[in-house]
């Protein structure tokens, strides 16, 4: 399919979108996605809706914003080479059916605006408080899992190396997996923070461990 076409589908997934009130959007891997991205924008406008614009750098970052403040719709694109997919989702993180763009026009069109650090807050909403010694970690997948890693107290590389936890993401975040071992969560990171209350992510106090102490 060509980019006009694209941009035309684009154009009319918006315009649906714009009606449902709040739409989030946010791209990925190349100029065509941003492209696309600002076609939905444009389309949700016009259709009165209000459009924010997110930089993180995942579809699960904006999935997890659009639950954060309650916004219907989130729609993130995603270019690999000349390949275009996009993930849908509403205010629940759960996958959403296009709506359909026809209806009465909007008295006005709707504003864009802009929400910047959207990878930081996510990091740091699902990681919670610094903590500290939690040993080494190697990280493959979003930026934002480095950052939730470094917030709840790794050293994190981008190598394997001895020793330490492998953590692996899918490359939209959505899910996780440590040691091979799949995580349980909504997504990457909060299947992350899950694991991270647990004693085993804290090496010097595994369960069963003599960790020199006297009665």
């Amino acid at each position: 399919m060509g980019r006009t076409q694209l941009g035309r589908e684009f154009f009319e997934l918006g315009l649906g979108l714009g009606r449902l009130g709040t739409v989030l959007i946010g791209s990925g891997g190349g100029s065509l996605a941003r492209a696309l991205a600002r076609a939905a924008g444009c389309g949700a406008a016009l259709a009165g809706g209000e459009v924010k614009f997110h930089d993180g750098g995942c579809a699960a970052c904006g999935a997890w914003l659009a639950r954060y403040y309650q916004y219907p719709a989130a729609l993130f694109v995603r270019q690999d080479g000349a390949r275009v997919e996009r993930f849908l989702t509403d205010g629940r993180g759960r996958p959403l059916t296009p709506p359909d763009g026809a209806g009465e026009e909007a008295p006005c069109a709707g504003e864009w605006d802009l929400l910047a650090g959207a990878d930081c807050a996510w990091a740091a909403a699902r990681a919670g408080s610094f903590r500290e010694d939690r040993g080494t970690a190697w990280a493959q997948g979003p930026a934002a899992l480095t950052m939730a890693l470094e917030r709840l107290g790794y050293e994190v590389t981008d190598r394997p190396v001895p020793g330490a936890v492998c953590f692996e993401a899918d490359r939209e975040g959505f899910v996780l997996r440590a040691d091979g071992v799949a995580l349980e969560g909504e997504d990457a990171l909060s299947g992350l923070a899950d694991y991270g209350a647990q004693p085993r992510a804290v090496p010097a106090f595994r369960p069963g461990e003599d960790r020199g102490g006297t009665a």
